[in-house]
């Protein structure tokens, strides 16, 4: 009898059986969704996309208001998440197009950490952070890796997912047929992942080509938001703003395919949640959603497909825009539901998770990051985050029309500077969240202690 009461306990440890007692290691789920901007969600302030399981994620978990990526464009934001180091510290400072850069094995990444603890590692869909077969995700921590393509986005959302053999094409999908939608197969393949069970916890990256270009969604839901943006705006062309460097940016949101893609992966996500819940999984896992820059708001010529307003700008500008992203922190039972202005980074996720998940830190790799748990779990030293200082570098021309610029936020003061020389830039963004009123001139001192400051990052860190 004594047996039976150890083994019934046991199952319960690992969720078998239904949901009862917690383990001592949760699960963890990270969304890891692609050029997802910080008001394409309900939650933070959208009206024309539809996502209410995302949203319903926010109000159950805790909702950051002031989180950013590590960088405005997707590799060097995917290096910070792998490894809890700024960007350039790991010699990646752009999204990468060539097979002589990747992600060095040397690395102890977050699927590595994982896996040395015991647990199942899994990662699906993008990677972009090497195009050789040796440096995939497989060699960095995860033991199952599926739909992962050798390029920055999809060919196709559509059944083949890509012709030929570009790297664009997405692998591993056979089983599909002429119509299915890459979303929702890329679900499909988490979900199996998840059901593999056995006696140990999971590590799950669900890494979204959605909502990165090709912007095309099902038909349905296209025609829904056509009809939508007649009713909200009339069947005129989009409104543009004039912007740096003789560049437009969106005003207001009302893409139909994007708000459809929008739905779509909303609906995936509710796909996975409702069935940690079916598996009696929820209270075990810890659950993060976030992306990996700002929304594609602003081009050179075209009209982008979102808009990042009240925020400036968008992907690969280092304005709020291109950097402030949506994260959110579940843990159902665990973790209060809140919205934070603490100012989060994408190396914080490291060290968060290893601590939500009761593994020992490693300070040595994610030197860059700083544990949320107190913020989480709403103890006091949590404060320190409020008025942290975080800084970026994107010393790169970009087809959106910027030009190399390097950022840094301290407390509410925001410095850009643009390394071709002109005219530095100071914004106070408790007054002013669209950096629209330049103070350099104004406030001469505060730009040169920021300087000092930025200046004194980008020498610990290159």
């Amino acid at each position: 009898m004594k047996r039976i009461f150890q083994l019934l306990a046991a199952f319960a440890a690992f969720g078998i059986g239904g949901a009862s007692a917690r383990s001592e290691h949760p699960n963890v789920l990270l969304f890891f969704i692609d050029d997802l901007g910080w008001t394409d969600i309900g939650a933070n302030g959208s009206t024309f996309h539809e996502t209410p399981r995302i949203d319903a994620l926010a109000a159950n978990g805790v909702n950051f208001k002031r989180s950013y990526s590590a960088n405005p464009v997707c590799s060097p934001t995917r290096a910070a998440m792998m490894t809890g180091k700024a960007p350039q510290r790991v010699g990646i400072t752009q999204w990468i197009s060539t097979a002589k850069v990747s992600l060095a094995l040397s690395e102890v990444t977050i699927g590595e950490a994982f896996q040395e603890a015991g647990y199942r590692t899994g990662y699906v869909g993008k990677w972009h952070l090497g195009k050789l077969d040796a440096v995939q995700p497989g060699h960095q921590g995860f033991e199952t890796t599926v739909a992962v393509n050798r390029a920055g986005q999809p060919s196709s959302f559509f059944y083949p997912f890509g012709k030929g053999k570009r790297p664009s094409n997405v692998p591993d999908l056979k089983d599909y047929k002429k119509g299915d939608y890459l979303t929702d197969a890329l679900t499909d393949k988490a979900i199996e992942f998840i059901d593999q069970g056995g006696d140990k916890p999971f590590f799950l990256c669900l890494s979204h080509y959605a909502v990165h270009t090709p912007i095309q969604a099902p038909a349905p839901l296209v025609a829904k938001y056509e009809a939508k943006k007649v009713r909200m705006f009339g069947d005129g062309k989009p409104e543009m703003g004039e912007e740096k460097y003789n560049t437009l940016a969106r005003v207001r949101q009302g893409d139909p395919k994007y708000a459809a893609m929008m739905e779509n992966l909303d609906s995936n996500i509710g796909r996975v949640m409702d069935h940690l819940e079916k598996k009696g999984l929820l209270e075990d896992t810890v659950v993060v959603f976030t992306s990996d820059n700002g929304g594609l708001a602003h081009r050179r010529r075209d009209v982008a497909p979102t808009s990042n307003a009240p925020l400036r700008s968008g992907k690969a500008w280092t304005y709020e825009g291109g950097i402030r992203i949506p994260t959110i922190i579940s843990w159902a039972g665990m973790i209060k539901p809140a919205t934070s202005e603490a100012r989060v980074i994408t190396m914080d996720m490291y060290p968060t998770l290893l601590e939500l998940a009761g593994l020992p830190l490693k300070p040595e790799q994610h030197v860059d990051g700083i544990s949320l748990k107190p913020v989480l779990m709403g103890e006091s030293g949590g404060a320190a985050t409020r008025d942290r200082v975080l800084a970026w570098t994107y010393p790169h021309v970009h087809g959106s029309g910027h030009q190399p610029s390097d950022a840094i936020l301290s407390g509410d003061w925001k410095l850009i500077r643009f390394q071709s020389g002109e005219a530095t830039e100071l914004y106070h963004l408790a007054d002013d969240p669209g950096e629209r009123k330049n103070l350099a001139k104004q406030h001469p001192e505060r730009v040169l202690e920021l300087e000092k400051q930025l200046d004194k990052w980008l020498e610990q860190t290159r």
